[in-house]
């Protein structure tokens, strides 16, 4: 049975790899999946497929033949092995901005480094996010969407998990024991970063701190006020300031009710002008909100544009209640309780799922 030091073994020695002629997408190892070098073009990005090559010197071959990242993902998550947290050895799943698919690009993780993985894909370069044309060694610390975890040193079948848990917080959940936390089964947190004023969340820093340490993936929010461009613009500058070079994802919660009389046009350019002085600063932004915004507030372009976090209760028991599980476009996460509890934390708090 192949071992994760086999297989990154394998992908170090291909670093270097080219597209021949460049902008081309011939390569060896379209020539091996496709099998004929007359392959070419645009349709035939390989990013997928260099890890199926990888995978294939050894034997038996431990992923499903497919060079299009979506499929291998959904792979994955029907054998009940796709994680928030990476090990090494794990494919990781990106998501960039070129098309609306849930995941368009992939890569074997080497090490990890807190916050930060290492990785060695294929179609990438320095300049580009995928689609780059040369087998790289990247560090990778953002726009990461899930790992698949190859079974490596499985014998018995693993029980699909059907749900990835997660919590979202804030200084309201005062000191938090991420160590009991992620022992229940926590795979991920949501942190509040700064207050209505601007002002940091007075736990965020030991949040941040502790979701590292315990290997916790974790993201931020920002509740909106904004009732103008300009003002989106320095909600998006407060967040900025306290994240400086922490690259993670930034959601937007909009909710309020001071908004509404906008109209979908106003929401949408409040967003707007939130989401890009966050990308232009290097940081991804999604979408928080309940599930009447997410209906009734929301423009199609929006949720064409976005990646959404849903709340939505139902009879808000603390405990999911699948009849109330939000359906729509580009959904990422729901919110199914404001009334969980989870050991480590005293008190209530939000519970999710990533859908």
């Amino acid at each position: 049975m192949p071992k994760a030091e086999d297989i990154i073994k394998t992908a170090l020695a291909e670093v270097g790899t080219t597209e021949y002629p460049p902008n081309s997408n011939h390569v060896k190892y379209n020539n091996d999946y496709y099998g004929g070098w007359e392959v070419s073009g645009s349709d035939y990005p390989w990013c997928c497929a260099f890890v199926w090559w990888i995978f294939n010197q050894h034997k038996p071959c431990l992923i499903k033949k497919t060079a299009r990242c979506t499929d291998l993902g959904d792979w994955f998550k029907n054998q009940g092995r796709f994680f928030q947290t990476p090990q090494t050895g794990d494919i990781v799943f990106f998501k960039f901005p070129t098309n609306n698919r849930w995941t368009n690009h992939v890569g074997i993780v080497t090490k990890i480094s807190g916050s930060m993985i290492e990785t060695i894909e294929g179609n990438t370069s320095i300049s580009n996010q995928d689609n780059g044309g040369a087998v790289m060694q990247r560090k990778r610390y953002s726009n990461i969407v899930g790992y698949g975890r190859p079974a490596y040193d499985i014998v018995a079948p693993v029980q699909p998990i059907k749900y990835q848990r997660g919590i979202d917080v804030s200084a309201y959940q005062g000191m938090i024991d991420f160590e009991k936390v992620k022992a229940a089964g926590v795979s991920f947190v949501c942190m509040r970063s700064v207050k209505k004023d601007g002002t940091l969340d007075q736990y965020f820093e030991r949040n941040l701190s502790e979701c590292i340490k315990y290997r916790l993936d974790y993201s931020c929010y920002r509740y909106s006020y904004a009732m103008d461009q300009e003002q989106a613009r320095a909600e998006a500058q407060s967040v900025i300031r306290i994240l400086g070079r922490r690259k993670m994802m930034i959601w937007y919660d909009m909710e309020d009710k001071s908004q509404i009389p906008l109209g979908k046009t106003g929401i949408e350019k409040i967003a707007e002008a939130f989401a890009q002085t966050c990308r232009a600063a290097g940081f991804e932004v999604g979408i928080y909100c309940n599930l009447n915004w997410y209906q009734n507030y929301m423009s199609d372009i929006m949720k064409s544009k976005y990646r959404f976090w849903i709340a939505r209760y139902g009879k808000n028991t603390g405990q999911l209640d699948e009849k109330y599980k939000p359906s729509g476009k580009n959904i990422f996460a729901w919110q199914y309780t404001s009334k969980g509890s989870v050991p480590g934390i005293n008190g209530s708090v939000d519970l999710d799922v990533i859908l």
